[in-house]
């Protein structure tokens, strides 16, 4: 260790006789400002990914449109942010992966259970169960949205943007 660094890192040998190092703080507010960064990426990646879940249709046309590739973008950037996270945040991803297997286990039960209606439309007996499960998605984003605006100290209202389908 050089002369320098002597008074930020200190050596310690604990009782097994393994080294560890001790820092008095000096790069706390770096570390932190790297989770915070790290944060304010990963935040908003995850509820893109699930809001292009929530939004994907069931049919295109006549064609099934498979929602597992979507599930496993917001599967990723969970799992990412995860790591960054307390166990309250971590609990609100959590739900969020739930609604999103469930969304995805909708969709599968639909594609197997009937065929599109007239312009890509679900079919009638499974209209509730298509809503429920976007609502579900909705509010398990809604949830994480909030928690992570608390995290990141961000006040005021969210409101969850409602673009037009193309």
């Amino acid at each position: 260790m050089n002369e320098s660094s002597d008074h930020d890192l200190a050596q310690t040998a604990p009782a097994g006789g393994v080294a560890t190092a001790r820092t008095d703080g000096a790069d706390d507010d770096a570390d932190r400002y790297v989770v915070l960064q790290r944060k304010s990426q990963l935040f908003p990646a995850v509820v893109a990914a699930a809001h292009r879940l929530r939004c994907l249709p069931v049919w295109r046309g006549r064609d099934a449109v498979d929602p597992s590739t979507v599930a496993e973008t917001v599967e990723e950037a969970v799992l990412q942010l995860a790591f960054f996270c307390d166990r309250e945040l971590n609990a609100t991803l959590e739900r969020l992966l739930a609604a999103v297997h469930d969304r995805v286990e909708i969709v599968r039960q639909i594609h197997a259970g009937s065929r599109p209606g007239f312009g890509g439309r679900v079919d009638e007996k499974f209209r509730a169960d298509e809503e429920t499960g976007q609502g579900q998605l909705d509010q398990a984003i809604a949830n994480f949205v909030d928690a992570a605006r608390a995290d990141l100290r961000i006040g005021g209202a969210w409101v969850p943007l409602r673009p037009a389908r193309r």
